[in-house]
């Protein structure tokens, strides 16, 4: 383990973000537990990646954003310039730091995902043209009408496919179902570094070693 990486997590408020990310590290979350609203928290784990690896990263625990809404309007975003309030986008230091994005819905409540296309597109404006790794995770928080259920997953996998964001479908009481994710945003901010950086000087150091050897022949 080498460097921590800086992974938020976000979202509307109430769809299980604290629930998550308290099932993955700790386990301890059950149908009884309870959690009062985020403000902000941070974790601090060793994640698995891929390649059997653990590396450490550092979860930031955001408020629950309330959904956009203009009058009586709902849904996805129409215009890219629209103005959010404070509490409808994420505070601005997150975006300054942040490696990763894991941004949650809950697969009862489409307006979650409303939220979470509003989100990515201020995320997108403001992350200063830097790199950052972006997942969204669907939280089924309980039973919900089965149509309604699979129609917005269905949405957000056609969302997220159009946006090339990788989609994973969870239960925070399920920890087993939390891996996945997780461990696909660990393994995509720590990719396999090459044997060197500075490819040309290894080889040059090579030729240098072998006219040596030749010079004291």
């Amino acid at each position: 383990m080498g460097k921590t990486s800086k992974v938020v997590i976000c979202g509307m408020k109430g769809v299980g973000k604290t629930a998550i990310l308290e099932q993955l590290i700790y386990g301890n979350v059950n149908l009884k537990s309870s959690f009062y609203p985020t403000i902000e928290d941070i974790y601090v784990a060793n994640i698995e990646t891929d390649r059997g690896t653990k590396e450490r990263v550092c979860f930031y625990d955001t408020a629950g954003l309330e959904p956009p809404l203009t009058g009586e309007l709902k849904g996805p975003p129409q215009s890219p310039t629209m103005q959010l309030t404070a509490n409808q986008v994420l505070q601005r230091h997150y975006l300054s730091f942040a490696e990763g994005f894991v941004m949650v819905y809950d697969t009862t409540r489409p307006e979650s995902l409303d939220v979470l296309m509003y989100l990515k597109k201020d995320i997108d404006r403001n992350k200063d043209k830097k790199e950052v790794v972006m997942l969204v995770i669907g939280n089924r928080t309980g039973p919900d009408d089965v149509n309604s259920l699979e129609n917005t997953c269905s949405k957000a996998a056609n969302w997220c496919a159009r946006e090339k964001v990788r989609h994973f479908e969870v239960s925070a009481m399920d920890r087993p179902s939390l891996y996945e994710p997780f461990i696909f945003m660990t393994t995509r901010l720590n990719p396999v570094q090459n044997k060197t950086a500075f490819p040309q000087l290894s080889t040059l150091s090579k030729l240098t070693q072998k006219n040596n050897k030749s010079e004291a022949m």
